[in-house]
């Protein structure tokens, strides 16, 4: 017998999500606990507010490279 799932088996909390922006000009790759992941110079990266206990990511947003947004509302 299939145990078959319908529907969504994640929702994430609205208030969890947040975009991250590269304003540099830099591209920089993250070492994130799921695995690398580029974020070129301009772009947008829409994630999880946790990725903001990544030393890594935390570095980049102290010294200006990387910015936070919140997503908006649909």
């Amino acid at each position: 017998m299939s145990n078959n799932v319908t529907g969504n088996t994640w929702q994430e909390n609205p208030s969890d999500i947040i975009v991250i922006v590269n304003g540099s000009h830099n591209n920089f790759i993250l070492d994130l606990p799921s695995g690398r992941y580029r974020l070129d110079a301009g772009r947008r990266m829409r994630t999880l507010r946790s990725i903001m206990k990544v030393q890594q990511v935390k570095q980049l947003i102290d010294q200006g490279s990387l910015s936070v947004e919140t997503p908006a509302k649909k």
